[in-house]
C-alpha cells in the first residue's frame, strides 16, 4: 500500500484539528449565543410585564380594581379591553399572560398554559406545562395584591436558536470549505520544496556529498539547506580521514607481508624437505591476509565511491572480468561459457558492476573450482537487466545464504577465502540499486549467484 505524501499527512492533521478548534469554537459560541438569547427572553418578558401593567394602570386609579379594598366580581368590567388584548399579542406574540387580584385570577390571555400551572410569585421562574418547558417573570404592582405573570414556552427558545444556527450554518460551512481550500493550497505550495528536497537527498548515493546552492531553493528553507551543507562538508572530511587512514594501514600491512612472502619462498628453496609444506602454508597464509586487505580496502572505497551513470556494454565488461580471473589459470583448469555472445547494453556505473562480478567470479573461482565450469549469463529486459554466475561446485544450503552476503563470514566447508567476497558484491549491488540473490542450479550440483539491475527509470 503506497503511504501518502507528506502534505497529504500534514493536511489530514491540520484539518482534524481545525476540525476539533471548530466544533469547540462552535460548542463555545452555541453556548453564548444561548446564553444570551436566555437573556433577551427574559428582557422582552419583563417588558411585556411592563407592558400589561401600564395597560392596567388606569383601571387601578379609577378604583375600578379596588372598591373599599375589596375585589370586583369576575363578571364586571373587563381589566383589558379586546384591543388592548390585541395590541399585547401583537407585541409579543409568543408571550402569554395573567393578572391576579389578591392572588385571585382576574384577566388572562386566551392562549398559552393553564393558568394553573403558573407560578404565583415575583422573579424569573422555569415550570413544566403541556410537556413541555416554560420561563415565567411575575411583577408586583405599586399595589402589592397586583400581580402580572408572562410566560414564554422554552419551544420559542429552541426556535429561535435553530433559527439563528440555521442562519449561521451556510455562512461557516462556506468559510470552512474556503480555509480547507486555502490550507491545501498553502500546505502544497510550502511542502512541494520540502518533498522536492527529500527526493533529492534520497536519490543521491553516499558518496555524493556535493552542496546544495541555496538559490535554488526557497528562502524558508535556507536554515535547513545551510545546515545540510555543513553536515555534508563534515561528512566529506570524515570520508576523506577514513580513506587516508584506510590506505595508509594497507600500505603499512602490505610492505611486511611482502618481506615475509618472499623470506617463505626463499625458505622453501633452501629449506630440508620436511620444511617445504610449512613454508607452503606460510605463502598461503600471506597470500590470505593480502587478499583480506584488498577486501577491506575496496569495501572501504565503496562507501565514497561516487555513482555515475553511462550506457555500458555488460558483454564486453564480463569478458574483461573473467579473462582477468581466468589469467593466472592453467588452460583446462575449468570450462567457460558466456551468453549471449553480442553487445548488450545497460546504463549504470560500470566500475561497481566490475567490482561486483570481480567478487562473485572470483568467489565462484577459490570455492568451486573443482567443479570445473563457470556459466555466465546476461539477460535484458525491458525494466531490469540480470546477470547470473553458475559453478558446479558444492554449493551453499539455503540456510547459509543471506549469512554468506555479510562481511567475514565463510561457509561450512573450509576455505582459504577472505570471508569477504559476497559482501563486497552486495554492497556495489546495493549502490547501483540493485539485488543479488543466491539459488541452487537448475540443470545440475552447483551455485548461481543472481545479479538483477534496475531500469535506470525507475
Amino acid at each position: 500500500m503506497r503511504r501518502p505524501s507528506l502534505s497529504v499527512q500534514l493536511y489530514r492533521r491540520v484539518l482534524l484539528l481545525l476540525a476539533l478548534t471548530g466544533l469547540a469554537i462552535g460548542s463555545v459560541l452555541y453556548m453564548v449565543a444561548l446564553r444570551e438569547i436566555g437573556r433577551a427572553s427574559d428582557a422582552q418578558l419583563v417588558n411585556a410585564a411592563r407592558l400589561l401593567y401600564m395597560m392596567t394602570q388606569d383601571d387601578v386609579a379609577t378604583g375600578v380594581l379596588v372598591r373599599h379594598d375589596s375585589v370586583v366580581a369576575a363578571d364586571g368590567d373587563p381589566l383589558l379591553s379586546t384591543q388592548e388584548t390585541q395590541a399585547f399579542q401583537a407585541s409579543y406574540d409568543s408571550c402569554m399572560f395573567a393578572v391576579f387580584w389578591q392572588g385571585r385570577l382576574i384577566a388572562r390571555s386566551g392562549w398559552g398554559a393553564p393558568v394553573d400551572r403558573v407560578p404565583r410569585r415575583p422573579g424569573l421562574h422555569d415550570f413544566t406545562a403541556m410537556g413541555e418547558q416554560w420561563r415565567s417573570y411575575g411583577m408586583r404592582g405599586h399595589d402589592t395584591r397586583l400581580l402580572i405573570v408572562v410566560a414564554e414556552s422554552g419551544a420559542m427558545l429552541e426556535f429561535s436558536i435553530g433559527r439563528l444556527l440555521g442562519e449561521l450554518a451556510l455562512p461557516l460551512l462556506a468559510l470552512l470549505a474556503a480555509a480547507m481550500v486555502v490550507l491545501w493550497w498553502t500546505l502544497r505550495k510550502s511542502l512541494s520544496q520540502v518533498e522536492r528536497l527529500a527526493s533529492t537527498l534520497g536519490a543521491r548515493s553516499l558518496s555524493d556529498l556535493e552542496p546544495l546552492l541555496p538559490e535554488e531553493w526557497p528562502r524558508d528553507l535556507e536554515p535547513l539547506i545551510v545546515a545540510l551543507n555543513k553536515l555534508f562538508a563534515r561528512l566529506e572530511g570524515a570520508y576523506e580521514l577514513e580513506q587516508a587512514f584506510t590506505d595508509d594501514v594497507a600500505h603499512e600491512l602490505r610492505t611486511p607481508l611482502a618481506a615475509i612472502r618472499a623470506q617463505a619462498q626463499v625458505l622453501r628453496r633452501l629449506a630440508p624437505q620436511g620444511l617445504g609444506e610449512d613454508a607452503d602454508r606460510l605463502v598461503a597464509m600471506v597470500d590470505r591476509a593480502n587478499a583480506l586487505i584488498d577486501g577491506m580496502l575496496t569495501l572501504a572505497r565503496l562507501n565514497a565511491t561516487a555513482v555515475t551513470a553511462r550506457s555500458v556494454d555488460v558483454h564486453a565488461l564480463a569478458a574483461e572480468v573473467l579473462a582477468e580471473a581466468f589469467v593466472d589459470l592453467p588452460e583446462d583448469a575449468m570450462g567457460l561459457s558466456v551468453i549471449p555472445d553480442h553487445i548488450v547494453r545497460w546504463r549504470c556505473d560500470p566500475s561497481l558492476l566490475q567490482i561486483a562480478l570481480s567478487a562473485v567470479i572470483g568467489n565462484a573461482l577459490r570455492h568451486a573450482r573443482a567443479g570445473g565450469r563457470l556459466d555466465v549469463a546476461i539477460m535484458r529486459a525491458s525494466d531490469r537487466l540480470v546477470v547470473t554466475i553458475g559453478d558446479r561446485g558444492s554449493g551453499v544450503p539455503a540456510a547459509e545464504r543471506e549469512r554468506l552476503l555479510r562481511r567475514f563470514e565463510h561457509g561450512a566447508s573450509a576455505s582459504s577465502g577472505s570471508g569477504l567476497g559476497l559482501s563486497i558484491a552486495s554492497k556495489a549491488m546495493s549502490l547501483l540499486a540493485g539485488s543479488i540473490r543466491l539459488e541452487d542450479r537448475t540443470d545440475g550440483p552447483g551455485l548461481l549467484v543472481i545479479l538483477t539491475l534496475p531500469s535506470p527509470t525507475d
